[in-house]
Formats: structure tokens, sequence, C-alpha cells
């Protein structure tokens, strides 16, 4: 199917650190959080290194339909590539949902989005 949403949606997702916390309150939607481990944009100047920077990741995959299958599929497990992966398995433990998963890889594949700029 399709993988990939909006990457407007997914950069909002990325940014959000909300959810899941003792201090939500109930049906506070989930974020990504993914700036806390991943740089995804030249311009953010305050991003972890826990994580690989992911700048240029679709333009550095050329696009590849294996490699949006691939990352979406480490997102949504990502122990099914690296059995001691430190990410969080965004999909299997239902903190995002498939549609905020597809805005994410939207985010790291689409060619406007400013990971590949």
């Amino acid at each position: 199917g399709k993988l990939m949403g909006d990457w407007k949606e997914g950069k909002k997702v990325a940014n959000n650190g909300r959810g899941g916390q003792f201090s939500d309150p109930p049906g506070t939607v989930a974020g990504g959080n993914c700036y806390a481990c991943h740089q995804l944009d030249a311009k953010e100047l305050s991003y972890g290194t826990i994580g690989p920077s992911l700048l240029h990741y679709g333009k550095d995959r050329k696009y590849d339909p294996e490699e949006i299958k691939r990352a979406y599929t480490k997102v949504y497990d990502s122990q099914a590539f690296f059995a001691c992966s430190n990410m969080p398995r965004f999909g299997t433990n239902k903190v995002l949902t498939e549609q905020q998963i597809k805005d994410i890889v939207a985010l790291l594949f689409d060619p406007e989005s400013p990971v590949n700029k």
C-alpha cells in the first residue's frame, strides 16, 4: 500500500514530544519526539545525537521505494532490523498511528521536505 503521507504533518509529529507521559491529559495526541535523537533539518539548532543525522535521508537513498518500505518498517517496529535498537517501537507499541508513521516517512522521503533540502 501507500507508505507516504504528508511531510508537513510528519514535521509536526517529529516535533511533538507529548503523549504517554503521566502528566498528559487523557486523549493527548502522541508525537514521535524525533528531534530528541536525530537531526532532521539543517536549520534546527537543538537536536539529539543518540540516533544518526537524518539530513538528506531520502535524497541519499535516491527515493527508492524499497528504502521507503524499510523506513516505514523501522519506525513501526525498530527492532525488526536491529533487535537491540534504542529507537522506540512506535507502531508496535501503538504510540503513533499508521497515518502518523506515513507522515514521518514522507518527512524523510519527500523531495520538498526540509530533510532533503
